[in-house]
């Protein structure tokens, strides 16, 4: 049976090659007329429209003959694993195509609009004698990606587990199947046993939200060769849903509305996001204590066994609400009216990432623009396709948070920070190209955007070497999206990382190494995984006690941080999307957001942080500003003040440049008085430090150079106590109050500059500080 089964698999797989030639012989014919007068298509359109043809071509020529060459032998037992595992390891070829589909069937079609030359001959192709357009040629590879899953089902089915290719067929099976997954295509033939020449297929599906009568609701949407459906989501617990199908749209009929129509449905009440985060933060802290009280003895406790599960059922609840709450991004569709240009009611769906709308969007376009639908779709109903989504249920691994797949004491979703390092491509792409990483994690079930990499240009071996800190919440993946920058950016690989608790105790010897496949690439990640009591976000407990104005010292011991949570907070949010904003710094934000900011930090320093997500990026800045500025004493101390005007002024003379005299004396006197800051004020300084180098490393965008940043920052952070003694001697040394604003200036910016400099020959393991 196991011969006979690759023998019939040594024909199909005849029939695929012949179809692959036929496209690459097109190809090179096509390619020929490039370097001539009259081009039937530009170069950009050739490399696009056959894009990894060749490679193809190549690998499946090598599967046959591999195939051929097995079976000729009349060796017993008969071994192919080793080429279908090989086959599967490659299958990233296949991943490179399908990107590229969209794109590929979208040139055709433009093409054949402008030139009727080029029509003509997308028409005049000839396979085993039969007609065949380019399109039908283009989708051969995409029909055929999952064949190859159906087919290695069908050889361990008859493949005794003493087999020596038992083994190695079921890695390839694992390695085809992981890649199915990730292009969400399930095998129809599995789902129905009996229709063996099944025409519908399942191209893309996902939970998403969708307004309907004026409220979210969480729904499943499933995009088929012929049909867009659109089910219900009923939960019945843990590993338990079913499917009731709403509604559907034939192929021909859906139509993307991309502008932002003034009918379109309006939202009747928005969640306030802001509050149920709030909330479930304060649930989670109370079943962190409850859970603490349970394992002291001395400790009365907060409640029974029946209210700490009272009080998780209702962070459940919380959190399902933020499932359906937190995506903003509108996708809309509605379906052709019957014979009139008109609309019928539209679809507005809610995403939470811009790279899931824009599958959506190109994978419904591509269906309609590269195939006709499958015979008898005209004919689908209601019950026809209720029986699909069923059968659908088993085969989806659909990742909803903790909302439907996570029991009440899971601790799989994860809360904190990630320290992410990404480093170069260790194994060259296909191509040189202009590069970036999106980086986007997921949140309850949604994924969102989270840090964008530098631009690298005109390399195929690209490499970042950059440092991310990325905030966690309800956190399961990471997800890196490989682009290559263009009119449109086109995306060029991607890859899932599985975020594992396990990583907080690796985390404390210097983090985890993972080294990902993106594009045919190798990359290098370093990652580094610290829970909420040990990261820079963790939102400190609502209690009483002023902020603005207090001691620092009382502020640190209780919120219980090394740094306040203020200061962490302004940073982590400038370097999400304020780094690159001209003057940052130096521009005044609006006096009504410092006002609600001071606020929300006084009062719930939870939506504070929401709320700095919210507001212009220059209300941020204030806000931080302001908070220095009212601290009772300098970060720097009232002590050592006349310490640093001293180290300063010893070889400054009045009126003279910030970056003249003895650089060397003086920054050795500074870092000397540095040294003595109380271990609190040097944490801090350090922080700010570090994220003020960082700031400068984007002067060319933002315009802050290390002068710049000094001046800002030196009257904040170095003044003068006007109770101290030795004010009198102070106004001797520096009799005018501009002179002063430039010694404060001239300090920093010389520690600025010694930052720096430890900051480029420190490595990435640690943050420089001042002694470095």
């Amino acid at each position: 049976m196991h011969r006979c089964i690759v023998t019939s698999i040594i024909e199909s797989e005849t029939v695929y090659v012949e179809c692959l030639y036929v496209m690459e012989k097109y190809m090179n014919a096509i390619k020929a007329t490039l370097s001539t007068s009259q081009p039937v298509i530009t170069e950009e359109e050739f490399g696009t429209i056959f894009y990894k043809i060749s490679e193809l071509h190549e690998l499946h020529k090598s599967f046959l003959e591999g195939l051929k060459s097995a079976v000729a032998s009349w060796e017993e037992p008969l071994c192919v694993g080793v080429h279908f595992k090989k086959m599967a390891e490659n299958i990233n070829v296949y991943g490179a195509f399908l990107h590229n589909y969209g794109r590929a069937t979208d040139a055709v079609r433009r093409r054949c609009a402008s030139s009727q030359r080029f029509a003509d001959l997308t028409r005049q192709i000839a396979c085993r004698g039969q007609p065949m357009s380019l399109d039908d040629l283009l989708h051969k590879p995409v029909a055929r990606v999952q064949k190859n899953a159906l087919v290695l089902h069908d050889l361990i089915k008859y493949t005794p587990a003493s087999h020596p290719d038992h083994a190695m067929l079921t890695e390839a099976l694992n390695m085809t199947q992981h890649f199915l997954d990730e292009f969400n295509i399930i095998q129809t033939k599995s789902m129905f046993p009996n229709a063996d020449r099944a025409q519908r297929r399942l191209v893309k599906n996902s939970f998403i939200v969708e307004l309907s009568d004026g409220h979210r609701k969480l729904r499943h949407l499933f995009l088929f060769n012929d049909v867009i459906a659109c089910a219900k989501y009923k939960a019945s617990g843990r590993d338990k849903f079913t499917f009731e199908l709403k509604w559907f749209i034939p192929l021909p009929d859906i139509v993307v509305v991309e502008e932002d129509g003034s009918s379109a449905e309006r939202e009747t009440s928005p969640a306030n996001i802001v509050a149920l985060k709030s909330q479930a933060c304060t649930v989670r802290d109370q079943i962190l204590a409850e859970e603490r009280a349970l394992q002291d003895d001395k400790k009365i406790r907060l409640g029974g066994r029946g209210a700490a599960e009272k009080q998780r059922k209702k962070l459940a609840e919380l959190e399902g609400q933020l499932v359906l709450a937190s995506p903003n991004l509108i996708f809309r569709i509605a379906a052709r009216a019957p014979a009139s240009t008109a609309l019928q009611r539209q679809h507005v769906f809610f995403l939470s990432s811009e790279y899931e709308r824009t599958q959506w969007i190109d994978s419904i376009h591509a269906l309609q623009a590269s195939s006709a639908p499958p015979a008898g779709s005209n004919t689908v109903s209601m019950l026809e396709l209720q029986s699909w989504v069923t059968a659908c249920r088993s085969y989806l691994q659909t990742d909803m948070g903790s909302y439907l797949l996570r029991s009440g004491r899971d601790d799989s979703l994860l809360l904190g920070d990630l320290q992410l390092h990404i480093g170069g491509m260790t194994a060259p792409l296909d191509t040189a190209a202009d590069y970036y990483i999106i980086v986007e994690v997921d949140s309850y079930g949604h994924y969102f955007r989270k840090a964008k990499s530098k631009l690298v240009c005109r390399s195929a071996q690209p490499r970042w070497n950059e440092s991310f800190t990325i905030d966690l919440e309800g956190s399961q993946n990471l997800r890196l999206l490989l682009y290559e920058d263009a009119a449109r950016p086109v995306l060029r690989g991607k890859c899932t990382v599985k975020l594992s608790r396990e990583w907080v105790a690796e985390s404390a010897a210097g983090g985890v190494s993972r080294t990902v496949c993106v594009g045919g690439g190798s990359l290098p990640l370093r990652l580094k995984l610290l829970p909420p009591e040990r990261s820079a976000r963790h939102v400190p407990n609502s209690k009483s006690g002023a902020l603005f104005g207090a001691k620092i010292t009382h502020v640190a011991k209780r919120e219980k941080r090394n740094i306040p949570f203020i200061i962490s907070a302004c940073i982590r949010e400038v370097e999400r999307r304020g780094i690159h904003e001209v003057g940052i710094y130096r521009v005044s934000g609006s006096a009504s957001d410092l006002n609600r900011l001071k606020k929300s930090f006084e009062t719930n320093a939870y939506e504070a942080e929401q709320l700095l997500k919210e507001v212009d990026i220059h209300s941020v800045t204030g806000v931080l500003k302001l908070y220095l500025r009212e601290l009772p004493e300098a970060l720097f101390t009232d002590a050592l003040y006349p310490e640093l005007l001293k180290a300063w002024g010893s070889t400054q003379g009045v009126g003279t440049s910030v970056d003249s005299g003895p650089a060397h004396t003086r920054r050795h006197a500074l870092l000397k008085c540095y040294a003595q800051l109380p271990d609190l004020n040097k944490n801090c300084i350090d922080f700010l430090l570090n994220h003020f180098v960082k700031v400068n490393q984007h002067e060319t965008e933002n315009k802050m150079s290390l002068h710049n940043l000094a001046t800002v920052f030196g009257p904040t952070l170095l003044r003068p106590s006007t109770s101290a003694p030795g004010a009198k001697q102070r106004t001797d040394l520096l009799a005018a109050g501009t002179v002063d604003a430039m010694a404060q200036a001239g300090i920093l910016y010389c520690l600025l500059q010694q930052r720096q400099l430890a900051a480029q020959l420190s490595s990435h393991h640690r943050a420089p500080t001042l002694l470095d």
